[in-house]
């Protein structure tokens, strides 16, 4: 039997480097599993790194995976100016009582309102913009003749330009999104998919009433075979203390001030550990606040900072560690590092923000508590350190959910369905 994908070409535009963690590990996962299931080309825009950097082709399994360098804007991007929260919450209400009662009213907007968005209202020039975006996609389909592209960032002029130049060619397009469903109330995102062929997140928490009956969940998922704690040599060492484990971005977002706070609280009830953190410092100014926080409240000795690593190194810190901490303020969709933390039967702690809820089995895999909870985040902290049981029973339970619901070969599946759901109504000239 024929299958529909094959001899298909997909491409996806990520904003996002050609290696890292988050999305880069997803999409390096997802396009591999695809390739090794389908005989189909896939070509992934990435943000050049290096000024050396190229075009690379790979056979993988029964297709390609062409990876192609943009060059970017990394200079003059303006910040948003940091406004006090209360009149952010009051400001932010209001925006949501006029987009969603007035601007996309079902009969104000498409009489009067697109036509005004799309005449006077532009989108904003994001980080990283890619430079020539439209124009460099209208090259890529000449080339390569493209079936299928896959958005998995949208809301700026560059991704803006990239789907006018496939509304021109006639290729349809789908959203992925990878962050909070909050993403969708941005007026700039929701412009850009009035036309989508499809819209999916990796969540299904938070969906807005105008995507019911138009999302499909596509989850995520994790290689659990190299995730398994079994086929890793690094051992715990019974005689060091226990190891508190966050890998993630050096940016405030992610909210390791809290985790400093929550580990100088265990420190001065006399509980002590290992806190170590990994990830990229995308803020040299915050990594610095950190380590000073560090030295000022005597946490030297006890406080690590490892930098970024690769996927083998973080393997084998998640063998090494007894808790993996979460307590990010970021607008995650459905974090992978949860699901290998809990595949590598780590029990962990996690602020509820996002998507989150639907990685952790609370109480079983792993502790919630509310976002901003430092206090709260402690307790479970050290519920967790001081129960050695306890923790083994979470890590067990961790590794049997990731089984049953994060696999690659489901994820596959998810994919494979949501994107023949678009192909299939082009077909037929829907």
């Amino acid at each position: 039997m024929a299958n529909p994908l094959d001899n298909r070409t997909i491409l996806r535009f990520a904003k996002a480097f050609r290696s890292g963690a988050g999305i880069e590990q997803h999409l390096e996962n997802l396009d591999r599993i695809l390739l090794m299931r389908n005989k189909v080309k896939i070509i992934r825009m990435y943000l050049r790194k290096h000024p050396h950097d190229v075009r690379i082709n790979r056979e993988i399994g029964q297709g390609v995976l062409i990876e192609i360098p943009m060059s970017a804007n990394t200079r003059n991007i303006k910040r948003r100016p940091k406004i006090k929260e209360r009149k952010q919450s009051r400001a932010l209400f209001l925006k949501a009582i006029f987009r969603d009662v007035i601007l996309y009213n079902s009969f104000l907007y498409p009489a009067f309102f697109r036509h005004l968005l799309k005449r006077y209202y532009h989108p904003p020039q994001g980080q990283f913009p890619i430079i020539n975006a439209g124009e460099k996609f209208r090259r890529m389909h000449q080339e390569y003749k493209i079936d299928l592209l896959v958005m998995h960032y949208v809301g700026t002029a560059d991704s803006e330009e990239i789907i006018e130049e496939a509304a021109k060619l006639r290729i349809p397009y789908v959203f992925i999104n990878h962050f909070s469903n909050d993403r969708f109330r941005d007026v700039s995102i929701r412009e850009q998919l009035q036309d989508a062929a499809g819209i999916a997140g990796v969540c299904g928490v938070g969906i807005p009433s105008w995507l019911k009956g138009r999302f499909c969940n596509v989850s995520n998922g994790i290689d659990v075979d190299f995730f398994n704690p079994e086929g890793v040599e690094a051992r715990k060492n019974k005689h060091i203390r226990p190891i508190i484990f966050y890998p993630a971005r050096i940016v405030p977002a992610k909210g390791q001030i809290d985790l400093i706070k929550a580990y100088g609280k265990l420190q001065k009830e006399g509980l002590r550990g290992r806190l170590v953190l990994a990830g990229r410092a995308d803020s040299r100014e915050y990594e610095n606040s950190l380590r000073k926080m560090v030295k000022r409240e005597g946490l030297d000795e006890d406080v690590t900072f490892l930098g970024e690593l690769d996927r083998e190194e973080v393997l084998k810190w998640y063998k090494k560690s007894s808790i993996l901490a979460f307590p990010t303020y970021h607008q995650e969709g459905l974090p992978r590092i949860l699901m290998e933390a809990q595949a590598m039967k780590v029990p962990l702690v996690a602020y509820t923000i996002g998507g989150v809820p639907e990685a952790v089995i609370n109480g079983k895999t792993g502790f919630l508590v509310k976002k901003g909870d430092i206090d709260a985040f402690t307790e479970k902290l050290q519920i967790l350190l001081s129960k050695d049981e306890l923790r083994r029973r979470m890590g067990e339970e961790g590794r049997k959910f990731v089984e049953e619901r994060f696999s690659l070969e489901a994820l596959a599946e998810r994919h494979e369905r949501f994107y023949l759901s678009v192909l299939g109504r082009r077909k037929n000239g829907r």
